[in-house]
């Protein structure tokens, strides 16, 4: 990682398996090559988790001075949120949403104070933030708000999904997400041509300036079965996708589409392009999870600084048996270690 400054790791949901993979990465720190993180959590949480599995990590309440790096060679620096967090693994409580939002507000405030380099958060349930009246569709659309309150200027975040490890052993896939944790129904009346348009320059600036590609070149999938047919199977593609396309064509964006997305993210196809934007949840995250369940990873393009997570939930049906997977979360950090 070429920045010395350390990642800063939201604690996510309490009662999923957030706790037991952050540490068990730790553990694992020296055999991936996990660099250096600060994770802002509840302490007595943590123990807690640390007994029930017996997993004997060390932690270390440190505050924004702290040498991190040398803390972390030994303990895990933790913020410590002094919440005493009642918590019970598998049964989510929304008395503790408060908290999880704390920790993602806290952890935005010190990579936005540039304390830290990038931001990793940890897996949320929604349907619990909600119970508690968390009024955004997910972390992407918070990060987004709290980033736009902070410096008084509207961004254009992009949710992007990738492959690390594809099954084919292609290229990866990289897709981003015009709509995101939205009702399918909904989707025709939420996507306009400004919609469109903001989202394929964020696509294309994310894959500029993450994945320092010089000039991307993106496809775009259509809406309909078969890119519309001509119009015969819907007339999205040629009211809204196609205008859009020539503007971006004029404006020396490289994009290709609309595309046929039963067919447009096989090996062959995917060699054409840096990234494919789709235009809603499952028909980008699909093709992702089938290449690449384990290894995938969630992104977050638009904002003033990078996020990165795990491609998965807070897996509540096995947050007692102590078996979680650590690939997605290792991936994360690799991503971060690459890049940063």
């Amino acid at each position: 990682m070429k920045s010395s400054k350390p990642i800063i790791v939201s604690m996510g949901e309490p009662s999923g398996i957030s706790s037991e993979i952050i540490i068990k990465v730790w553990l694992k720190r020296n055999l991936y090559k996990i660099p250096p993180f600060i994770l802002v959590d509840d302490l007595r949480k943590l123990n807690q988790v640390n007994s029930l599995f017996n997993l004997k990590a060390n932690f270390q309440a440190i505050s924004k001075d702290n040498d991190i790096n040398q803390i972390f060679s030994r303990s895990i620096p933790v913020l410590d949120l002094k919440a005493n967090i009642d918590f019970h693994p598998g049964k989510p409580n929304p008395t503790n949403s408060k908290y999880v939002l704390k920790s993602i507000t806290e952890a935005f405030e010190f990579v936005h104070m540039k304390n830290a380099s990038v931001m990793l958060t940890l897996p949320v349930c929604k349907t619990t933030l909600k119970k508690a009246k968390f009024n955004f569709n997910g972390q992407t659309e918070y990060l987004s708000y709290l980033a736009s309150k902070k410096n008084k200027k509207k961004y254009s975040e992009i949710m992007i999904l990738s492959t690390t490890k594809p099954a084919d052993k292609g290229k990866n896939l990289i897709v981003g997400l015009i709509t995101t944790h939205i009702p399918l129904k909904k989707i025709h009346k939420v996507i306009d041509r400004k919609i469109m348009y903001e989202k394929i320059i964020a696509f294309r600036n994310s894959l500029s300036k993450i994945w320092k590609i010089k000039s991307p070149k993106i496809g775009i999938t259509s809406i309909n079965p078969h890119a519309g047919e001509e119009g015969l199977i819907g007339t999205e593609e040629i009211e809204i996708i196609k205008p859009i396309l020539k503007k971006c064509i004029k404006n020396k964006i490289k994009i290709i589409g609309p595309l046929s997305s039963d067919s447009c993210f096989c090996k062959s196809t995917r060699e054409k392009f840096d990234g494919i934007l789709c235009f809603y949840h499952d028909q980008g995250l699909i093709p992702v999870k089938t290449l690449d369940f384990n290894h995938s990873i969630n992104i977050t393009g638009g904002l003033p600084f990078l996020r990165v997570s795990p491609d998965h939930g807070p897996a509540f049906d096995i947050a007692k048996k102590n078996i979680a997977s650590l690939e997605s979360l290792i991936a994360s950090f690799k991503f971060l270690r690459n890049r940063f």
